[in-house]
C-alpha cells in the first residue's frame, strides 16, 4: 500500500497468533491527508468478512406477522364457509345439518345466554314472592277451616288473610313460573337436538338439565297435587335454580373466551418468542461489549486508539448516511 509522505500512520502487522479480525485502522480514523491507492483496502475486506448482518425483521416480528396472516386466513375461511352454507341449503339433508349448525351457533352466542340469565332472575323473583306470600298466609285460616272450627276470629299470627285477590296473585305467579320453566325445558331439548348426545356428556349441562326438570316436576306437583299451602315450604328446593344463573354466566364467559382463545394462544407464543429473542439479544450485546473492550485494550497498547470526538464524528457520519440510504430506498 503506497501512502503519501505528508502524514504517515504506521499500521502494525499482527502475528498469526493474534486475532485475525484485527487489521489496520479505519480510514476515517486516520488523518484525511492519507490517501490509499488500492481499490479495495484490507480494512474494507475485513469489514465485509466480519460484518454481522442483522435481519430486516426479528423472529418475533416475523412470528407476529405470521399470526396476523393466519387470523386473516381464518376470517376468509369463515366467510367462505358461510357462502358454502348458503349453497348447501338446496339439499334437504344438508338443510337439516345447516339448520342444526346455525341453531348450535345461536345457542352459544352471548346474547342468548344474557336472555337466559334475565329469565332466570325473573323466575327467582317469582319464586321468592310466592314463598313470602305462602309464609305470610300459611298461619291464616281459610273460610272452610273457620267454619269447621266454628269461629270468626283469625289467629294472631295471621299476617295476610286469604282473599280472591290473593288467589289470583297466586295463580298468576304459578302460570308465569310454569311458563318460564317450560322455556327452560324447551331449551334443554333444543340444545340436545342442536348439539347431539355430546350435550349429555357435559357435566354442567347434565346438572342444569336435572335441576330444571326437577323444578318443573315439583312446581306441577305442588300445584295440582292438592298439597296444603304449608307444603309450599318445600318449594325452597327451587332456590337451586340459582345454579342456572351460574351456568349461564359460565356459558357467556366460555363463549367469549372461545372466540379469543386462538388469538390469546398465538399472542402468548409470540410473547414467549420475543422473550427468548430478548435474552439472546442481551447475550449478544454483552459479548459485543466484551469484544469492544478487547479491541480498545489492543488499540490502547498499540497507541492507535482514536479520540472520543473522532469516534463520535465517525459514528454520526455513518449513522446519517445509513438513514439517508433508508430514506432513498423507501422513496424508490
Amino acid at each position: 500500500m503506497e501512502v503519501e509522505h505528508t502524514d504517515v500512520v504506521v499500521t502494525p502487522v499482527l502475528s498469526e497468533d493474534g486475532p485475525r479480525n484485527l487489521t489496520e485502522q479505519p480510514e476515517s480514523y486516520e488523518n484525511k491527508s492519507v490517501s490509499i491507492d488500492m481499490k479495495i483496502s484490507n480494512w474494507n475486506k475485513v469489514k465485509a468478512a466480519n460484518r454481522r448482518i442483522l435481519p430486516r425483521k426479528s423472529n418475533g416480528e416475523v412470528r407476529l406477522s405470521n399470526i396476523i396472516d393466519e387470523l386473516k386466513k381464518m376470517a376468509i375461511e369463515e366467510q367462505q364457509a358461510q357462502k358454502n352454507e348458503q349453497t348447501l341449503g338446496n339439499n334437504s339433508l344438508n338443510s337439516i345439518k345447516l339448520f342444526r349448525k346455525r341453531l348450535a351457533n345461536f345457542l352459544q352466542k352471548a346474547t342468548f345466554h344474557y336472555i337466559i340469565i334475565l329469565l332466570v332472575i325473573t323466575d327467582l323473583i317469582i319464586v321468592v314472592v310466592d314463598l313470602v306470600l305462602a309464609q305470610l298466609s300459611s298461619p291464616c285460616l281459610t273460610d272452610e277451616e273457620m267454619e269447621f272450627y266454628n269461629t270468626t276470629v283469625q289467629r294472631d299470627t295471621c299476617l295476610l288473610e286469604h282473599s280472591v285477590h290473593l288467589a289470583r296473585i297466586d295463580l298468576f305467579l304459578f302460570y308465569f313460573s310454569a311458563l318460564l320453566l317450560t322455556i327452560f325445558v324447551l331449551e334443554i331439548f333444543i340444545s340436545l337436538y342442536a348439539f347431539g348426545w355430546k350435550y349429555c356428556t357435559n357435566p354442567l349441562y347434565l346438572l342444569d338439565s336435572i335441576i330444571v326438570l326437577a323444578s318443573f316436576i315439583m312446581e306441577m306437583y305442588f300445584h295440582y297435587g292438592n298439597i296444603a299451602r304449608a307444603g309450599r315450604a318445600a318449594a325452597a328446593f327451587l332456590i337451586l335454580r340459582l345454579w342456572k344463573i351460574i351456568r349461564a354466566i359460565h356459558a357467556v364467559a366460555h363463549s367469549i373466551t372461545l372466540k379469543n382463545r386462538l388469538l390469546i394462544n398465538k399472542i402468548q407464543e409470540a410473547r414467549i418468542l420475543l422473550e427468548e429473542e430478548k435474552q439472546q439479544t442481551e447475550q449478544t450485546l454483552e459479548k459485543q461489549e466484551i469484544k469492544i473492550e478487547y479491541f480498545i485494550k489492543i488499540l490502547t497498547n498499540l497507541g492507535k486508539l482514536p479520540s472520543t470526538s473522532r469516534i463520535d464524528d465517525y459514528v454520526n457520519n455513518i449513522w446519517t448516511q445509513r438513514k439517508q440510504n433508508n430514506v432513498n430506498m423507501l422513496k424508490n
